[in-house]
């Protein structure tokens, strides 16, 4: 049987993988960002005759997608796929997804994990960050069954105010997640952002990212998480 000469290109690679330390300070953590991965995953790949290529596009049926491929490049053969990524009106949150999925997919196809980072291998199935501890050590109480709903603090309703009819992140929204985030002990703002990263399932460095819908999301698994904290025990 002949052998495939990309596999056998990506056996010489994971027999010495590239070592990956953290150098990227992140919430409460640091990680190897997607300057290192590239800089040793990517000279590796290429001293083995391999490319990476990696392009965020729309597919066959519209949906906005990353289209990678790991190509040998003497025989052509190709190990190809795409990763989903969300449609974005903010410049930044677009950014900030596409840069994860090109750095996540690398590393899930060639094997590499970085330093103290088991994330990756455990979100395999689950899409979580890899830079970030799992969220069930982190904040357990964000799972919690809601209960006594009518107790929680509400988001404001009505009309919206000037400059409430986009779709970011309201001045009400805010106010009410820093609220909560005190409340819940995530006053601190690396505390908070990291928090709010793992409820979104994507790196957020600044509230002002967050959509309307994303705050919406962040606001109930705080105001979970707040409740569990405030009943007797």
């Amino acid at each position: 049987m002949t052998a495939n000469p990309l596999l056998a290109a990506l056996a010489d690679f994971q027999a010495k993988p590239p070592t990956l330390t953290k150098n990227k300070a992140g919430h409460q953590s640091k990680y190897a960002d997607l300057v290192q991965v590239n800089e040793q995953v990517l000279n590796r790949l290429n001293e083995l005759g391999i490319v990476y290529t990696c392009a965020p596009t729309l597919d066959d049926d519209g949906k906005f997608v990353l289209a990678y491929e790991l190509t040998h490049v003497e025989s052509g053969g190709k190990l190809a796929g795409r990763y989903p990524l969300k449609l974005a009106e903010n410049p930044q949150q677009m950014g900030s997804a596409i840069t994860y999925a090109r750095r996540y997919v690398l590393l899930a196809l060639t094997g590499v994990a970085a330093e103290d980072e088991d994330d990756d291998g455990q979100a395999a199935s689950g899409r979580r960050i890899a830079q970030r501890a799992p969220q069930a050590r982190r904040e357990p109480a964000a799972a919690a069954p809601e209960r006594n709903t009518a107790q929680r603090a509400q988001r404001p309703a009505g009309p919206p105010l000037p400059g409430e009819d986009g779709n970011g992140i309201t001045p009400r929204q805010q106010s009410l997640l820093h609220v909560l985030l005190g409340k819940a002990g995530k006053s601190n703002r690396e505390a908070g952002l990291g928090y709010i990263s793992d409820v979104l399932e994507r790196e957020i460095t600044s509230t002002k990212e967050l959509s309307k819908t994303d705050a919406n999301r962040v606001i109930d698994h705080l105001q979970a998480a707040v409740e569990k904290q405030e009943q007797p025990a």
